[in-house]
């Protein structure tokens, strides 16, 4: 069974990975400044994930996620102790450099093998049907789940913002839906 659900979530992974993929491709394509600040993205998520869990066997009972997207970073899964979320939030936040910064953590038990599939078969659905919009931008959204939560950044038009939300919030699995959103206000002059 183990074995079973393994594969299932290195396909999920797989899967997910082939959006991002097609995302990142028309990235190159349309924005060519946005790589580096794609980079940027990442080196700071992992940056602070080492900081966590590589340079100190401190928080080996947790599991915590960092993702970085446009100067946001967010931490999202679970800690042991008020403690240790209070730590980790100060080593991301000093390591990343972010221009905003969540710690969305929650003190609990960690989420089960089948969660984490879950929340990544979740993940993929939402990515997907926002690559299928042609009133959205797939590459100006980041989707986080964890635990049945969707959590959505970008800096996006309002109506992008709200649609991206209702796709979201109607995708099966979906327990809650939390927006961290930079608007966009584009007027005709």
């Amino acid at each position: 069974m183990r074995a079973i659900l393994l594969i299932l979530m290195g396909c999920c992974l797989l899967l997910q990975s082939c959006v991002d993929a097609a995302i990142s491709g028309a990235q190159v394509v349309y924005n060519r400044n946005n790589l580096q600040h794609t980079f940027n993205d990442h080196y700071a998520a992992i940056r602070s994930s080492q900081a966590i869990y590589v340079n100190t066997d401190r928080y080996k009972d947790t599991h915590v996620s960092v993702s970085s997207f446009n100067h946001v970073v967010v931490l999202t899964g679970q800690v042991s102790t008020p403690k240790q979320k209070e730590e980790i939030g100060l080593i991301a936040k000093n390591t990343s450099q972010a221009d905003e910064f969540y710690n969305l953590t929650y003190i609990g038990a960690q989420p089960s093998l089948l969660t984490q599939i879950s929340d990544s078969w979740i993940t993929t659905k939402i990515k997907s049907k926002l690559i299928a919009m042609n009133d959205i931008d797939p590459s100006q959204i980041k989707i986080i789940t964890e635990n049945g939560t969707v959590y959505l950044l970008g800096i996006v038009p309002r109506k992008q913002a709200d649609l991206s939300v209702r796709i979201a919030r109607t995708t099966a699995g979906v327990q809650n839906v939390v927006k961290i959103f930079s608007y966009l206000n584009i007027s005709k002059t």
